[in-house]
């Protein structure tokens, strides 16, 4: 928001630009009283954009308010009272919503995994970060329908969500391998599909583990060695030996790179 003094000496300085000359008393006097009604202007503008500040209101526009949002107010009831008791509603009900909107989300059909999270944008809005079970055009399509008319079924009418597709990161992997007695095309199959599963199931707030990777192939018979030589995602090596799974992006397994004896 621009203050009075602001607009004042932009005012001021525009008049130099243009005439080379400096503003007289009189023009000096109008451009202050200019430069004060502008900032009013910005302020109300301001206050507009705002409307959910109702901790500020007091009187008639606090009850329009509380009709507005189906809570009335008291008979006899004070703006402080009043206030509070609207505080206490709008923290119960972004609770009720949040949880109604997370239990409805749960088992979803063409997404792999659909998660809300409240507020991302201030009171009364929320994002759905939605993972298709796969990335083709017509899943990612139907996996954003199927979070949208979930959410609208169950969702407050005057909740804001966005609906995102996290976007995708390629875990690539080396593996040092050696079996003298088994099939070892058989083996790399049957630990790349594990392998797979698992990048890929790996929901958000979860972990995408070498430790976990290292499991699958150490307890399966005839492998005489095993061990998971690097853990690559978006082409670079993580520095530890577990990565985070974000909400906003989604592991994608992308290949293995087999080592071995030559």
């Amino acid at each position: 928001m621009r203050t009075a003094e602001e607009i004042y000496n932009d005012i001021q300085e525009r008049f130099r630009k243009k005439t080379g000359d400096e503003p007289g008393v009189v023009l000096g006097l109008f451009t202050t009283a200019v430069s004060e009604e502008g900032e009013n202007i910005y302020r109300t503008i301001e206050n507009n954009k705002t409307p959910h500040i109702w901790s500020k209101l007091e009187g008639k526009e606090l009850d329009d308010t509380g009709v507005w949002v189906n809570v009335p107010r008291k008979v006899g009831e004070s703006d402080e009272s009043y206030r509070y008791r609207m505080a206490q509603w709008k923290h119960l009900k972004e609770g009720a919503t949040e949880t109604a909107v997370s239990t409805t989300l749960l088992k979803p059909t063409y997404a792999a995994n659909i998660q809300y999270v409240p507020l991302t944008n201030g009171s009364g809005t929320g994002t759905c970060y939605v993972i298709p079970k796969s990335y083709t055009e017509e899943n990612i399509r139907l996996s954003l329908q199927e979070a949208q008319e979930k959410v609208k079924r169950i969702g407050s009418a005057g909740t804001y969500v966005d609906y995102i597709i996290p976007e995708i990161r390629p875990v690539s992997l080396e593996i040092y391998l050696e079996t003298a007695n088994g099939d070892e095309a058989a083996i790399k199959e049957q630990l790349t599909s594990q392998i797979k599963t698992y990048v890929n199931s790996i929901a958000p707030g979860n972990y995408l583990s070498a430790g976990e990777i290292n499991k699958m192939g150490v307890n399966l018979p005839n492998v005489d060695f095993y061990c998971v030589l690097s853990l690559n995602v978006d082409g670079q090596q993580i520095s530890g030996t577990k990565i985070l799974q974000q909400i906003d992006s989604k592991f994608i397994f992308d290949s293995i790179t087999w080592m071995g004896e030559q």
